[in-house]
Formats: structure tokens, C-alpha cells, sequence
């Protein structure tokens, strides 16, 4: 039993740490009290999208560190979009003004073989996204963003596995 619990959990390791997501990304944006920002994904779909196929996004707001502030997953049918915001408040107890930027992480990233009919339903992405800048005391879009950069994948080289041990307990999980 613990053999097998070793072996899941190392397997669960390895698939975890060996790929990347790709997206797009915003540039740093200021935001100070009183204001919020929204990031919205609309997912166009494809001309193989079907009811049962959609985009697994991943929303996310970074301070300018790339220490991530919030996130949050959804599957986006075609035709169907989503939002996420995030309050001054949430970025920092600093006064003033503070530089944040917005991530969205969808699609496949590669890897060894492409995915299956049952992943790819997760993987039928045509994202749209905007940023909005708010105005907390009116409700206000104050600023709308459009142009974003696809985020830049890991090298292949350093994608792989890394050395796996011939025993999964060997990780120290017995």
C-alpha cells in the first residue's frame, strides 16, 4: 500500500514540475486607493468548439515582483467570458500608488505527446482579454487595456525530467 501511495505521489510530482502554461500578460499598471482593477477573458472559441469543449483559464494579478497577488481558474465555453478583479486594498498596506500587472494562463504547453480528446476539451482557447482600471466611488472604467504579449515558455532543455529515482520512496515519502 505505501508502495503504491509512493509511486502515485511521485508520478504526481513529476507531471506537476514538468511543464509550463503558456498566455499573455499585461505590462505593469499603476492602481492607487480608490481604485480597482478588472481582468476579463472572452474565449471566441474555434471552428471545432462543440458544447462540451471550453478553455481552462487561469486569472491571475502579479505585484511588480511576480509574486502572485490573487488568482482564479474558470472554463470558459466558446462565446463565454469571465472576470476577475482586484481592490488597492489587496495589493498592499503601503499608501499610494502601487505597480501591478495581469496574467492569463490557458491552453497547452506541449510536453511529450499532445493531449488526448478528453484534455483537449480543456484546451479549445481563443482568448480575448482586456484590463480595466476602476473607479471605486462611481463604478467607472476610468482606462481600458488591450494589447498584451504572449508570455515567454520555459527553454526545452530545462522542461524535461529531471533525474527520477528507480524507487519513487526514494523521495523520502515512506
Amino acid at each position: 500500500m505505501i508502495r503504491r501511495l509512493c509511486t502515485f505521489v511521485a508520478f504526481s510530482v513529476m507531471t506537476m514540475t514538468a511543464q509550463a502554461q503558456p498566455g499573455v500578460g499585461f505590462g505593469l499598471i499603476g492602481i492607487a486607493n480608490g481604485q480597482s482593477l478588472r481582468v476579463n477573458a472572452l474565449n471566441l472559441g474555434t471552428r471545432s468548439s462543440t458544447p462540451a469543449t471550453g478553455c481552462e483559464v487561469t486569472l491571475q494579478f502579479l505585484n511588480a515582483k511576480g509574486v502572485v497577488l490573487r488568482e482564479s481558474v474558470v472554463q470558459l465555453p466558446a462565446g463565454q467570458g469571465a472576470s476577475f478583479d482586484l481592490h488597492r486594498a489587496q495589493v498592499s498596506d503601503q499608501p499610494g500608488r502601487a505597480s501591478v500587472r495581469a496574467v492569463l494562463l490557458f491552453g497547452f504547453a506541449g510536453g511529450g505527446a499532445p493531449p488526448g480528446p478528453d484534455a483537449r476539451q480543456n484546451f479549445d482557447c481563443n482568448i480575448v482579454p482586456t484590463l480595466e482600471l476602476i473607479d471605486d466611488a462611481t463604478g467607472r472604467t476610468t482606462l481600458v487595456l488591450t494589447d498584451t504579449r504572449p508570455l515567454p515558455l520555459p527553454d526545452q532543455r530545462s522542461v524535461g525530467f529531471q533525474h527520477q529515482p528507480d524507487d519513487p520512496c526514494e523521495l523520502g515519502l515512506s
